[in-house]
């Protein structure tokens, strides 16, 4: 096999592959050689100093397989990661937007007429675009969640909300959550839901919600959940698929 040496900085070389992705060697101080693929689908190697460059070349051929597994995953999130430019589409409440987008000393974004208008310094800066969104999706969201928290609690029998007060409500980034409720009867709402028809927001309120009557997933759980919401279960492969 044969290799470009293309040196971009002392410590670091791109290797093409023969599987059709190029590799970044970083040589460290450590004691094994770790292949990682990054969030943007590019692969860095990091190797001791002393491991020679073919030994690096032979563990990559090794595990290429894994390699371009592990790109696409990379790459299939990129693709479905939106963008901050004008004419981009963003969900709000289940619907898509298109953003246009002006240029202004002060941020803003208002929906008008069926867009999302967003004016910030500089149109062409996604971050800009992409904080400013961001922004205004958290106050949105804290509008509308305490809304629907308040409509949910509503729906559930007498006995219920005679028992238990309206919780405290925290919107917030979450990884691997749409939702939460803490042992004092706190609900934390992912941010991401503002997104997602309101049919999935009020599903995600009222599992919380069943949590202070049920803490686990057990039966008297979803004997609740069921009789609120016997849609559930849809809401919830809807969310899976769209999430």
């Amino acid at each position: 096999m044969m290799f470009n040496k293309n040196i971009f900085a002392p410590s670091t070389k791109v290797k093409p592959s023969t599987k059709d992705f190029e590799y970044a060697i970083k040589r460290q101080k450590r004691k094994s050689i770790a292949l990682h693929v990054l969030a943007d689908a590019s692969v860095e190697v990091r190797a001791p100093k002393w491991v020679s460059t073919r030994v690096i070349n032979d563990f990559v051929d090794h595990r290429s397989a894994w390699v371009v597994n592990q790109r696409q995953v990379q790459l299939e999130k990129l693709a479905r990661r939106p963008c901050f430019r004008a004419g981009e589409y963003h969900y709000f409440i289940g619907k898509q937007y298109p953003l246009t987008v002006n240029t202004s000393k002060k941020t803003t974004v208002t929906l008008v007429e069926g867009n999302l208008l967003v004016t910030v310094v500089n149109p062409e800066n996604e971050i800009q675009i992409e904080k400013a969104l961001e922004k205004w999706y958290r106050i949105q969201a804290h509008s509308f969640f305490e809304e629907r928290l308040f409509a949910c609690f509503e729906s559930f029998p007498d006995w219920f909300q005679d028992r238990y007060i309206m919780p405290e409500l925290t919107v917030r980034k979450m990884r691997r959550r749409w939702g939460s409720c803490s042992s004092s009867g706190q609900i934390t709402l992912n941010l991401a839901i503002i997104k997602m028809p309101q049919t999935c927001i009020d599903y995600v309120i009222i599992h919380e919600l069943c949590h202070l009557y049920a803490f686990d997933h057990g039966k008297d759980f979803y004997r609740l959940l069921g009789s609120i919401m016997p849609s559930w279960k849809q809401q919830e492969q809807l969310i899976e698929r769209i999430g």
